[in-house]
């Protein structure tokens, strides 16, 4: 191959680079907010604050996400922030539950249809379905939001 194409090449593995891995420290300051994000939603849950088994994670999840993209962290952290609030809904409720042998709902993994298992069957379940939705709401979801993070980034680059 000639020079040229060599060194194109070589700039756009460079650029795949630090499209998916961004820059150091705000790639440390969204991976810190991606794991925290689902600690503090098993402690909530844990003290009983049901707020968290709606959308408030994924929210905060998709915020993460967004400034992953404003600050050039990665859409690896983008992504890895929406896919563990989605894993920690389906996984941690049923775990809880197993543990506790209980049957309440709201041990219950997000589903379509409104059947009901035992504890270990909520937790099959929820391990089972649980990486699948994760992947798909990351990729749809928070690949979105770390669109429209770059896109804001970019406009705000120009205007300046």
């Amino acid at each position: 191959m000639p020079n040229g194409y060599q060194a194109e090449l070589r700039y756009l593995s460079v650029n795949a680079r630090d499209a998916l891995l961004g820059d150091r420290s705000p790639r440390i300051r969204a991976g810190v907010l991606a794991l925290t994000l689902p600690i503090l939603a098993s402690v909530a849950f844990l003290l009983e604050y049901d707020l968290v088994l709606g959308f408030w994670p994924l929210y905060l999840a998709l915020g993460i996400a967004l400034y992953a993209g404003l600050a050039r962290a990665g859409v690896l952290a983008g992504l890895g922030a929406v896919f563990l609030a989605i894993l920690w809904r389906f996984v941690v409720p049923p775990l809880v539950g197993y543990l506790r042998w209980s049957m309440d709902t709201r041990y219950t993994p997000p589903r379509l249809l409104a059947y009901k298992l035992d504890p270990s069957g909520e937790l099959q379940e929820g391990l089972t379905h649980g990486p699948l939705y994760a992947l798909a709401g990351a990729l749809v979801l928070g690949g979105l939001a770390y669109l429209i993070g770059v896109g804001v980034r970019k406009v705000t680059e120009r205007t300046s």
